[in-house]
């Protein structure tokens, strides 16, 4: 009877401590309609990807799916929408990179028992809009730059970190779409209305 106890006892908690705890978190993922869409006049987009991956610390872009380049050449194709019947506007790629760099952990006994912050996540978006109207004569040059930071606990798991991580990438994205944003509207005659 008592080792029928102890083993009921031992499956228990053996059973407890394998329960979830809390729901799972979702990875964000890109909605284009998050970004409303702007027409462009000019008759053709281009997307130039300047920005070759290092594959190498700190940079990690190559390593998360989707990384920041693919995440902005899907952003451009959904908001910058050639409705013109002539030019050209062109997106220049210049950084799309993820950084993600530890952070100094103290080896004091008392540091032991908390739940610091492990990992920096850094995110920097950085491009060029050349927009080219052969019959107007007009062009413009825009430049956009974001980056966005976020840290890691140490206890967080492989899918809290992907949360974390594409969590970032898109605040740095709609900091890149309202930079961008401003400084089409600023220039005349590029947007359709």
């Amino acid at each position: 009877m008592r080792l029928t106890l102890i083993i009921i006892s031992i499956f228990l908690f053996f059973s407890a401590c394998s329960q979830k705890i809390y729901d799972e978190p979702m990875v964000p993922t890109f909605m284009p309609s998050d970004y409303p869409p702007l027409s462009i006049n000019a008759r053709k987009l281009v997307i130039i990807k300047n920005w070759k991956m290092p594959g190498e610390e700190p940079f990690y872009e190559h390593l998360i799916s989707p990384n920041p380049s693919s995440i902005l050449t899907e952003w451009a194709g959904n908001t910058l929408l050639p409705a013109g019947s002539s030019g050209e506007v062109t997106l220049d790629i210049r950084k799309a990179s993820i950084v993600i760099k530890e952070i100094y952990q103290a080896d004091s006994i008392k540091e032991q028992f908390t739940d610091s912050q492990q990992k920096k996540i850094e995110v920097e978006l950085a491009g060029q809009i050349m927009w080219l109207q052969p019959i107007t004569g007009q062009t413009g040059f825009l430049d956009a730059r974001a980056v966005s930071s976020k840290t890691v606990p140490e206890s967080s798991t492989a899918l809290e970190f992907d949360v974390v991580v594409q969590e970032t990438i898109f605040t740095a994205l709609s900091g890149f779409d309202r930079k961008l944003r401003s400084e089409i509207e600023s220039l005349s005659g590029m947007i359709l209305y």
